[in-house]
């Protein structure tokens, strides 16, 4: 049987009813972000923070109250959420997989109803699709023993084959999980990303609106119900683009896999009709490498690879009739003309339906060969293969390993030599660090410099090589099933030929990860043994006192100072966080411009701002944790570093300060933020959130955000003697075991 025109109308069909059925689950999972989101805002902006004794900002009890009650409730509908979608989903799969059994059964009908050969039908058993997503493999012993064939066909006493409960646990998604749990980690890490962002957030100085703004982008109510799944993931923040993306992906990936289930079913049902099914991939530039290269093999049922081979997996099998050995005991059937399926769709148009992968794309121009393999050398091995292999297909196989791995470029050339070119003027790109896992070494202080303007290929070269250092990163540090969806989003966006501007744009800005990594600011610190170390080192920044500055971090977790300060297995990670005045690193100091009088209150003022960060929302922490939360440091002499004058004095308080309220931040820093991201974005292309994010770019290595020396709190004078650090690059820093004054 060729790969009629209905096959591949019914894989489109299927993408669509996907798109459907994740829009349901996306709707209401942004319903319970949004509503937290409005909870937050209705909150009274005056009773968020109270002074504290030392001039520390604290929570106040009754707003820690309200957020703590805002977040359990979160965390409370989306546990009724993933629940819910999970049971849906059961349903709508029963549903696709009772569909699915019947349009196979009746094409298979459709071609050899000439010669009155009988199909064997499949049913669907009540409770298929509910094991398909609700239940563990693992927990059921089902790896059947025998094949399901024809050959058994008589076990089955109602005279149907029949989809098992025990056959439906028995299929996961591609990382092994099975849908419930998919939605389970939805919902639990959507839930710690909120408790996190609001605490963060909060002690940031940023508003509830803010926090608000940033947690869901642009959504609204009114627009979420008119919206399709890509315009509210592109419209969303921080707690609703990359669930959405998921959400999205593990509905239309279980789709293909239950569809495709209860496709072979039948095939096997039938074996004697078709004795063999075809695997079929999409001819565009999409097509992920195990695809490209299955494209067009024939297997045996039960013994061969089945879609999906990875999420968002758009491939499809068809069965392969055997007209000939079915005319012998059917002489009355007839084959189908070749010309009612004599195409297939692509890409760049229709092209003759036995067309493979390979040979498809041995056929388009150089640009989407290009986009398609990697590089123009990756082409012409391509090339040459495919001359000396007879086909594109046989070429591609040579190029891409069982597993469905592409073949490095330095490889193939080792393997099939390197072919003949004809001589271009080289390309010079500048030499970018390498920040490979493992390898950071402490003590390189890395001088930093203005990022250059990429190409599109450069840059979508060093995306990829990003991803896997990302990926490794992730591994590093715990997590089984890395995530690299902003990075692949704008991977794809560059593999469409998009610009730089048009890929790296307000929805999918460019991030501090792969800006950190671009220009080896992850790199580790030095470290020294106490602070009176730090206080005696020559080599740091001093403050107008005459005496090195120290400055103070706190995180709510151990394991966070340990791999701030470069220790441990992820010691080798830089993690970047956010706040009202930038993405980086925040910590405190005294201002820099105080007098030697000022040291002692201002370290400890920083030092006190510092502790407050140690721990969560309601959370108790020994004075021992404490301290292991807090890192003390200095920064290097060499670093280029943004700092401001004196600002505000005891003669001019009122405004003269940076917080977000007051007539310094707006009229002075704010137009210094607006300056940098837009110096930024014109040198690189990349549209950028922050002016951490812009400042990395530029090549500085951090910024002073200044406070009040003085400042009014009622009718009393609160002295902060404090300045707020943005740190981007780590190893311009020094960084202290313990902590002290």
């Amino acid at each position: 049987m060729s790969t009629p025109e209905v096959f591949f109308r019914e894989t489109i069909d299927l993408n669509r009813y996907s798109n459907s059925v994740a829009l349901k689950y996306v709707v209401n999972y942004n319903e319970i972000i949004l509503n937290a989101a409005k909870q937050l805002r209705a909150i009274d902006q005056r009773q968020v923070t109270e002074i504290a004794k030392g001039g520390a900002r604290i929570i106040a009890p009754q707003t820690r109250k309200r957020l703590r009650a805002i977040i359990k409730q979160s965390k409370d509908s989306l546990d009724t959420w993933w629940l819910r979608s999970a049971i849906d989903m059961g349903t709508e799969m029963q549903g696709v997989a009772e569909l699915q059994s019947e349009f196979i059964q009746n094409e298979l009908k459709k071609v050899t109803a000439s010669g009155n050969v009988p199909i064997n039908s499949v049913a669907i058993s009540d409770k298929y699709a509910e094991s398909v997503i609700m239940t563990d493999p693992s927990q059921v012993n089902i790896f059947t023993d025998k094949a399901f064939t024809e050959d058994n066909f008589k076990q089955f006493g109602s005279g149907k084959f029949k989809l098992t409960a025990q056959q439906g646990a028995s299929i996961t998604l591609p990382n092994g999980n099975t849908v419930r749990k998919a939605f389970r980690g939805i919902a639990e890490s959507s839930a710690q990303r909120l408790d996190l962002a609001v605490r963060s957030g909060v002690f940031a100085g940023e508003t509830l609106d803010q926090i608000s703004r940033r947690l869901i982008g642009r959504l609204d109510f009114d627009k979420l119900q008119k919206a399709n799944v890509k315009q509210i993931a592109l419209a969303g923040g921080e707690l609703t683009k990359l669930a959405n993306h998921q959400i999205q992906t593990i509905v239309r990936t279980s789709v293909n896999q239950v569809t495709n289930q209860a496709s072979q079913a039948v095939y096997a049902a039938n074996k004697k009709v078709s004795p063999k099914y075809e695997y079929v991939a999409t001819l565009d530039s999409r097509t992920s490498a195990i695809c490209q290269r299955l494209d067009g093999q024939t297997f045996d049922y039960n013994n061969g690879p089945t879609p999906p081979q990875h999420f968002n997996c758009r491939s499809t099998t068809v069965p392969v009739v055997d007209f000939d050995g079915l005319q012998k005991k059917y002489p009355n059937l007839e084959k189908p003309p070749a010309t009612q399926f004599d195409t297939r769709p692509s890409a760049t148009g229709r092209v003759p339906q036995g067309t493979t992968y390979g040979n498809w794309l041995l056929n388009q121009d150089r640009k989407l060969q290009t986009k398609t393999l990697g590089s123009e050398g990756k082409v012409r091995i391509f090339k040459k293969l495919a001359k000396s292999e007879g086909s594109g297909q046989a070429a591609l196989r040579k190029m891409i390993r069982n597993d469905g791995t592409a073949i490095s470029l330095a490889r193939l050339k080792q393997l099939y030599g390197k072919p003949t070119v004809a001589k271009r003027k080289p390309t010079v790109v500048a030499p970018k660090p390498k920040a490979v896992v493992g390898t950071a070494v402490a003590s390189d202080f890395i001088k930093s410099k203005p990022l250059k303007k990429l190409t599109e290929k450069e840059l979508l070269a060093d995306l990829k090589e990003f991803r896997e250092y990302d990926r490794k990163i992730q591994i590093s540090r715990g997590i089984k099933n890395p995530s690299t969806g902003p990075i692949d989003a704008k991977i794809e966006r560059l593999e469409q030929g998009l610009s730089i501007e048009r890929a790296i744009d307000k929805n999918s800005p460019m991030y501090n990860d792969y800006l950190f990594w671009k220009q080896g600011f992850n790199k580790k610190p030095d470290r020294v043994k106490n602070v009176q170390a730090l206080k005696d080192r020559t080599d740091l920044v001093k403050g107008a006192d005459g005496e090195n500055l120290l400055v103070y971090r706190g995180v709510s977790n151990d394991k966070w100072s340990d791999e701030f300060k470069g220790i441990g297995k992820t010691g080798d990670h830089y993690y970047v966080g956010n706040g009202i005045y930038g993405n980086g690193s925040y910590a405190a100091s005294r201002n820099i411009h105080g007098t030697k009088a000022m040291v002692k209150q201002g370290n400890k003022n920083a030092y006190d701002l510092a502790e407050n960060y140690t721990s969560s929302y309601g959370s108790t922490v020994t004075a021992a944790e404490k301290k292991k939360r807090i890192t003390a440091f200095g920064i290097k002499k060499g670093a280029n570093l943004k700092t401001w004058e004196k600002g505000a004095s005891t003669k001019s308080l009122k405004g003269a300060h940076a917080f977000p309220d007051s007539d310094w931040y707006r009229q002075t820093f704010k137009k210094w933020e607006d300056e940098t991201i837009a110096k930024a974005t014109k040198l690189t292309g990349y549209k950028v959130n922050t002016v951490g994010e812009a400042c990395s770019i530029l090549g500085i290595d951090g910024y002073q955000v200044p406070l009040p020396l003085v400042d009014e709190v009622g009718d009393k004078l609160v002295h902060w003697n404090m300045d707020y650090w943005v740190i981007l690059n780590r190893s311009a820093i020094v960084v202290s075991d313990t902590v002290g004054l």
